[in-house]
C-alpha cells in the first residue's frame, strides 16, 4: 500500500498512510519543524506530555483501565528516558480511533479469585459481531509500522515503542516505590487478600501446590499416509544439514514417521510452557529447515528411543554453526533465526551433555550481546556500535503473495506476536539460568518494554475470520512493566494473564533478584570495609518486599485448568524464594559437585565458599531458603505417586529437586560442623526429616540436630534421578552418591 502523505521537511522524507498521522509527526518536539504546538499537556499520573488536550484524556483513560502509561502519541520529557534519544525515530503512534475496536476493559472486571479463567474465551466473544470486516486502515499502528520503506521492516525485538517506562539504568529503585500512581481500586483490592508483613518464620502460611502430571504428553498415532508431506520435510532437512557426517544423515531419526512424531513431541510437551511459534500457520515443508531441525531435535530428547537423543545431540554438535553461516544470521537476524537459535540453547542447556551445556552458556552471550556494526538506516541514530542481536532488530517478511487484506493483517500480527513471545523466551532463559546454573544475567527488566503475550484463545486460532472476531472484542493487553511493578507492590496479576504471562512474570522477580544481589555484593564491601547497619537494613528491605511479591504471584498458581506454564512455575516459584537468600554456585562447590561454569575450582574456591555457606546458615534467613527447599521436595517426591524425573517433561524440576537437596545437605553439614557431639545416633527417614523440618520452622524452634539428618532424603532424591539422559543429572546422581555415603 502506497505513502500518500510525504514529510516535507528537509531530510526527513518519511511517508505516512494517513494525513493525520502526518500531522502528529509534524507536531513532534524532536522534528525541527515550523508546526510547534501551541501548549503542552502534561500527565499527572505519569511523565507523559502531549499537544492536545483530548490525546490526554484518551491516555488517561488509560490509566483508568490498570495501565500505568503508555506511548499513545504522547512525549515522555527527554530526562524520565534518557536511553531512549538513541532510539530511532519513528512514526508517533496513532491513537485509539485508528487501532482495531477493543472490549471496555472496564465492564469486563475480574475478581482477585477469578484466575482459573484466564485461558478461556471471555463470554461476551461468543456474541455476534457487527464490526465490519478488518481493512489495512483500521489495523493496529504495529501494523501499520510493518510495510515501510527501508528499515521499517526491521523491529527491536525487545522494546516496543507502545510501552516505555523510566529509564534507570541499573537503578532498580523506581520499581519499589510508593506506587502513588495507582488507582484506590488496586490499593482496595491489595489489602484484602495480602496479609500484614510477616515477623518470622512462625508466620508463614504453609501453602501446598502438589506437581500435576509427571510424565511425557504422546501424541496420537497417525495415520502412515499422514507421513507424506514428512517426506518433503526428510528433502529439506537433508540440503539444510549437507555438511552432516553421513552416519547421521542415515540415521533413524530422519525417516519422515519419527520426524513427525518428534515434531508433535515438541508441541505436545515443550510448546505450552514455551509457546513462541504459532502453531496454525507453521507449515513444516515451507518452513525454513533449520528451525525445523531444532524443533524436531528438541522433541526427540522426549523419545522413548536413545538412539533418536543420540542423534539429536550429534546433530547439536554442528547445527548452531550451520546457522552462523547461514545468509539470514546477517544483521538484522530474521525472526525465525532468533527462534531457532534459542530453541538450540534450551536443547543444550537442559537436555544435552556438559559440552553442549557449557557452549549454550558461551553462546547465550553471544545471541543476546554481539559487537557488530548495523548499517540498516532504522538504527541510524545509534551512537554505539555494540548492539543486542535481539534487541538489535529482527527482519519480518517484506510481503505476503495471493493475500487479502484480512490474510494480511493476521499474518504481520502474527509475527509481532511470535516476536514478543521469543523476546520473552530469551529473557526468561537469562532470568532462570541466573540461579539454576550460576550464569550472569544478560538482560534486565528495564530491557523488557513489550505486551504480555496474548491470550492463549487467540494465539491458537487458526482461523483469519474467527481471529478478527476474536480480536476485535479482546481487551487490551497490558505492559509487563507495569504488571512487574504492582506485583511488587503486592497487586495480584490481573485474571486475563495468560499462563505464559504469568511465568514471565515469575521471571520478572528471578531477574530483579538477580540483578539487586549483584548490587549489593559490590556495595556491600566484599572485599573491602563491612557495610553499615543502614545499607544492611536496606537490602533486608528489598528482600523482604520481593518474597512478598512472591507470595501474590503464587496466587496464580490456582487455576481450573491444567497448564505446562504453570506447572513448570511450581518448582521455580519455590527456587524463586530460595533464590533470594542463597547462591547455589556456593552449594555446589561446598558438595564437590562439577562446577555449574566448568572453571576448574581451586582451593582457594573452596575455602570461600565454605565461609560464605557457614555466614549464610547462621542468618535467620537461611530457615526461610530451608522452608521452600522442603516444601518443593514434598510436592515433587511425596505426593502417593512415584517420581522418575527420567519420564519427567519438565527438566527443570528435577534440576530445581537437587538444588533443593543440596541445600537441605549444605546447612545440616554446617550445623554438624558447628555441633560435633549431637545428632549423631539419631536417623531419620526422608519422610520423618520432612515432617519435623517443616514443624520445627514453622514453630521457629531450634532445627540444629534434625537438619544433620539428610541421608535418607539425599538417597530418595538420588533414586528419582536414575536413567536421566541430561549430563548433569547425572552428575547429580553421582554427587548425591558421594555425599551420602560421607555422611
Amino acid at each position: 500500500m502506497g505513502r500518500d502523505y510525504k514529510c516535507t521537511e528537509p531530510g526527513c522524507g518519511k511517508g505516512f498512510l494517513r494525513p493525520e498521522h502526518l500531522s502528529r509527526h509534524r507536531l513532534n518536539p524532536n522534528n525541527r519543524l515550523t508546526d510547534r504546538p501551541k501548549q503542552i499537556y502534561q500527565c499527572l499520573n505519569c511523565p507523559k506530555r502531549f499537544v492536545r488536550n483530548d490525546l490526554l484524556r484518551r491516555h488517561q483513560k488509560r490509566h483508568e483501565r490498570g495501565m500505568w502509561f503508555r506511548n499513545s502519541g504522547g512525549i515522555v520529557p527527554s530526562e524520565v528516558c534518557q536511553i531512549e534519544e538513541r532510539r530511532p525515530s519513528q512514526e508517533t503512534r496513532s491513537s485509539e480511533s485508528d487501532s482495531i475496536p477493543r472490549a471496555d476493559m472496564q465492564n469486563s472486571s475480574v475478581s482477585p479469585n477469578s484466575y482459573e479463567n484466564h485461558n478461556d474465551e471471555p463470554d461476551n466473544l461468543n456474541a455476534p459481531s457487527t464490526a465490519p470486516p478488518l481493512d489495512q486502515n483500521s489495523l493496529p499502528d504495529s501494523l501499520h509500522h510493518m510495510d515501510a520503506n527501508a528499515g521499517s521492516n526491521v523491529t527491536s525485538l525487545f522494546w516496543d515503542p507502545s510501552f516505555s517506562a523510566p529509564d534507570p539504568l541499573l537503578d532498580f529503585d523506581w520499581l519499589f516505590d510508593d506506587m502513588s500512581n495507582f488507582t484506590a481500586g488496586d490499593a482496595t483490592l491489595t489489602s484484602d487478600v495480602i496479609s500484614p508483613a510477616r515477623t518470622g518464620i512462625s508466620d508463614m502460611s504453609p501453602p501446598s501446590f502438589p506437581m500435576g502430571s509427571q510424565g511425557i504428553r504422546l501424541p496420537v498415532a497417525s495415520d502412515p499416509s499422514s507421513f507424506a508431506p514428512w517426506s518433503v520435510v526428510q528433502g529439506r532437512l537433508f540440503e539444510a544439514l549437507n555438511t552432516l557426517p553421513q552416519h547421521i544423515l542415515a540415521s533413524p531419526f530422519f525417516l519422515p514417521s519419527c520426524l513427525s512424531h518428534f515434531f508433535d513431541l515438541y508441541f505436545q510437551n515443550y510448546h505450552p510452557h514455551f509457546p513462541i511459534l504459532h502453531q496454525p500457520t507453521l507449515d513444516p515443508t515451507q518452513a525454513p529447515p533449520l528451525l525445523i531441525a531444532a524443533i524436531v531435535t528438541l522433541g526427540s530428547t522426549l523419545s522413548s528411543e536413545e538412539g533418536h537423543f543420540q542423534t539429536s545431540v550429534q546433530i547439536h554438535d554442528s547445527l548452531r554453526y550451520i546457522i552462523f553461516n547461514s545468509p539470514d544470521f546477517e544483521p538484522p537476524a530474521s525472526l525465525w533465526c532468533v527462534q531457532t537459535l534459542l530453541l538450540i540453547q534450551a536443547h543444550e542447556k537442559m537436555f544435552s551433555t556438559r559440552k553442549h551445556h557449557q557452549l549454550a552458556h558461551i553462546f547465550h552471550g553471544a545471541i543476546i550481546t554481539v559487537s557488530i556494526g548495523i548499517e540498516s538506516g532504522y538504527f541510524e541514530t545509534f551512537e554505539t556500535s555494540q548492539l543486542y542481536l535481539m534487541k538489535r532488530g529482527v527482519s519480518y517478511v517484506s510481503s505476503y503473495q495471493g493475500l487479502n487484506d484480512l490474510e494480511l493483517s493476521w499474518r504481520q500480527w502474527v509475527e509481532i506476536q511470535s516476536s514478543n513471545r521469543t523476546a520473552f523466551f530469551g529473557f526468561v532463559m537469562d532470568a532462570q539460568h541466573s540461579f539454576m546454573f550460576g550464569h550472569t544475567c544478560v538482560l534486565s527488566v528495564q530491557d523488557v518494554r513489550l505486551p504480555l503475550p496474548c491470550p492463549d484463545y487467540l494465539w491458537e486460532c487458526g482461523d483469519v475470520l474467527e481471529w478478527d472476531r476474536l480480536i476485535r472484542k479482546s481487551p487490551e493487553l497490558p505492559g509487563f512493566l507495569p504488571v512487574l511493578k504492582k506485583l511488587i507492590a503486592r497487586t495480584p496479576i490481573p485474571p486475563q494473564c495468560t499462563a505464559y504471562g504469568r511465568l514471565i512474570l515469575l521471571h520478572g522477580l528471578f531477574s530483579v533478584t538477580a540483578h539487586l544481589k549483584a548490587r549489593d555484593s559490590v556495595t556491600l564491601g566484599v572485599g573491602g570495609a563491612l557495610p553499615d547497619r543502614t545499607r544492611q537494613s536496606t537490602v533486608d528491605s528489598w528482600k523482604d518486599t520481593l518474597e512478598k511479591a512472591m507470595d501474590t504471584w503464587s496466587f496464580c498458581l490456582v487455576s481450573r485448568s491444567s497448564s505446562l506454564a504453570l506447572e513448570a512455575s511450581k518448582p521455580l516459584h519455590r527456587m524463586a524464594y530460595v533464590a533470594i537468600y542463597t547462591d547455589i554456585t556456593d552449594m555446589h562447590i561446598l558438595a564437590g559437585a562439577p562446577s555449574l561454569l566448568g572453571n576448574m575450582l581451586s582451593d582457594a574456591d573452596l575455602v570461600g565458599a565454605t565461609a560464605r555457606v557457614q555466614t549464610w546458615s547462621e542468618r535467620p534467613e537461611a530457615k526461610r531458603a530451608l522452608y521452600h527447599c522442603l516444601l518443593l521436595i514434598q510436592e515433587i517426591l511425596f505426593t502417593g505417586k512415584p517420581y522418575h524425573a527420567s519420564r519427567d517433561n519438565l527438566s527443570l524440576r528435577p534440576w530445581s529437586l537437587y538444588h533443593a537437596a543440596l541445600i537441605l545437605w549444605a546447612y545440616g553439614f554446617m550445623e554438624g560442623r558447628r555441633n560435633l557431639c549431637q545428632g549423631k545416633e539419631i536417623s531419620y527417614t526422608a519422610e520423618e526429616y520432612l515432617v519435623r523440618m517443616l514443624m520445627l520452622i514453622r514453630n521457629d524452634e531450634d532445627i540444629g540436630i534434625a537438619s544433620q539428618q539428610t541421608s535418607e532424603l539425599l538417597g530418595a532424591v538420588r533414586d528419582s534421578l536414575i536413567g536421566c539422559r541430561w549430563e548433569l543429572l547425572q552428575e547429580a546422581y553421582g554427587t548425591l552418591g558421594r555425599l551420602i555415603d560421607s555422611s
